[in-house]
């Protein structure tokens, strides 16, 4: 899978992205206020340079409790000091041993499990450092217009290979495999499918003007999570996403007729209080942005940043 080469502008800013877990830094914010009883309790937990799947396993294992009675509103980098909410059902019990790597800052009581998505948003604050040329002028720009909302590299795998994996799962007939592989696989095609409706809107200069046909969501135009269903856009729109998924026909196909139906997702990523520092030739962004945007991609409308833990881990994972 190429990652999109489309960008809403240029830069010739320069620098490095993640040369420490300290230097990313994401705050989950919860869409509701736990209520302070029922049989699941919620964790606010504090995790650095671990994945959200390893946090579950770690509380389901001290909790003694299977895997799937904790669960998480969303995922988020193991590459990062990430403060993420995790529920457990766990009626009688208030002691947890998370494991190494793992803080509690906050548990709470509420009535239901915790759902994915179920989040107001996220809080990013960033470091980028080796800074070279001036941002200034794209963060400006930033702030004004937004980012495309890509999916970013992170949903494709270590070397971007789920999109092929994937593939071939699906020309093999999609034979049983873990629940979470499948996942894996199906949210990454639907992944794919939208960041090919949003280059061509980017490259048409149409990611944040409606067309006509547009099915908008808080305002914004917005590109399709390929299911089952009739895509709700029309007209001009309609016809922009069937000439960008043409060459993808296999892959639509196969998305129809696994359980998903359509949905949709706005193709700008709008960052709410957006502010930067600058110290010495380190540059920090701090800024919010709705559930599933990624800041990576949003950064990517400010300059050419090298991810350090990104390309070490894909180094690891061609060593392997």
């Amino acid at each position: 899978m190429e990652w999109p080469r489309a960008h809403a502008g240029a830069s010739n800013v320069t620098g490095s992205l993640r040369s420490t877990c300290d230097d990313f830094k994401v705050t989950e914010s919860l869409a509701f206020e736990p209520v302070g009883e029922g049989e699941h309790l919620y964790v606010f937990a504090e995790k650095r340079g671990v994945t959200t799947n390893a946090v579950q396993k770690m509380l389901a294992r001290g909790c003694q409790v299977p895997a799937r009675d904790v669960s998480y509103a969303g995922m988020k980098d193991r590459h990062a000091v990430a403060r993420q909410w995790f529920s457990v059902r766990l009626p009688r019990r208030e002691d947890i041993d998370p494991g190494r790597d793992v803080r509690i800052l906050r548990c709470a009581r509420h009535r239901r499990k915790l759902r994915r998505g179920e989040l107001e948003g996220n809080h990013f604050c960033i470091r980028i450092r080796d800074l070279a040329g001036d941002p200034a002028t794209s963060l400006d720009k930033l702030r004004a217009a937004g980012a495309p909302n890509y999916f970013g590299e992170q949903r494709f795998g270590a070397t971007g290979g789920n999109v092929a994996a994937a593939i071939q799962w699906i020309r093999a007939g999609k034979p049983g495999i873990p629940p979470f592989l499948r996942s894996v696989y199906l949210s990454s095609l639907r992944s794919f499918m939208f960041n090919e409706v949003l280059a061509k809107r980017v490259t048409d200069g149409t990611w944040r003007c409606p067309m006509d046909g547009e099915a908008e969501l808080d305002g914004l135009p917005t590109g399709p999570l390929w299911g089952r269903g009739r895509p709700q856009s029309t007209g001009a729109a309609r016809g922009l996403e069937e000439c960008a998924l043409r060459a993808h026909h296999e892959i639509t196909l196969a998305l129809e007729h696994v359980g998903l139906r359509q949905q949709r997702r706005p193709l700008a990523a709008i960052p709410k209080d957006l502010s930067w520092r600058f110290d010495g030739d380190a540059l920090t962004v701090e800024f919010s942005l709705s559930p599933g945007a990624y800041a990576t991609t949003v950064l990517r409308e400010v300059g050419e940043f090298r991810d350090a833990a990104r390309r070490a881990e894909t180094a690891g994972a061609g060593a392997r």
